[in-house]
């Protein structure tokens, strides 16, 4: 599988597949394939995609979107830096839709740096979570996985192995 790593022709790529991505996504919607099948199998994809792609270097996701930060992500931040929680609160975040939540005023992230995240060990939840594609029940958050194929390497590589994988081959009987 011929690995894409370049974040610029990615978005073109995703911008082009995404008529075909909305079609997979209601394919997969009606699959016979349990959900437990169904994650097995991005695990898999996820476990050739991933060693091949360095996210440090990429750093996409840091240049183009707002993580949600907990009380917990806030509170380990103004560790991480030797500030309170209000002074951090005032100077990088900003209230979130969610209640209680938080999200950085700028994008890309202030913490964004020439070699990398400046706060990587204290990074919030959602950062450290990011692309999401670990985590069960994949069938239930596939308009953020189109979403995220525009911005993330790895994602488009697993989204663009499952649709050779399970929807092509499906449909070169019809």
């Amino acid at each position: 599988m011929l690995i894409e790593k370049d974040v610029d022709r990615i978005r073109l790529l995703a911008k082009e597949n995404e008529d075909d991505n909305w079609r997979f996504r209601a394919y997969l919607k009606g699959a016979h394939l349990s959900t437990a099948a169904l994650d097995r199998i991005v695990w898999r994809h996820l476990e050739i995609v991933m060693p091949k792609i360095d996210c440090r270097a990429c750093a996409n996701c840091c240049k183009v979107m707002s993580p949600i930060l907990s009380a917990r992500d806030v509170r380990r931040l103004a560790e991480h830096l030797g500030i309170s929680k209000t002074q951090i609160i005032d100077d990088y975040l900003r209230p979130s839709e969610e209640k209680s939540k938080y999200r950085f005023q700028t994008v890309p992230c202030h913490f964004l740096q020439e070699q990398g995240c400046s706060v990587y060990d204290s990074r919030p939840d959602d950062c450290r979570s990011f692309p999401h594609l670990h985590k069960r029940e994949f069938r239930s958050r596939l308009i953020g996985v189109i979403e995220n194929c525009f911005i993330c390497p790895i994602v488009y590589n697993v989204f663009e192995g499952l649709k050779s994988g399970l929807w092509r081959s499906s449909r070169r009987g019809w």
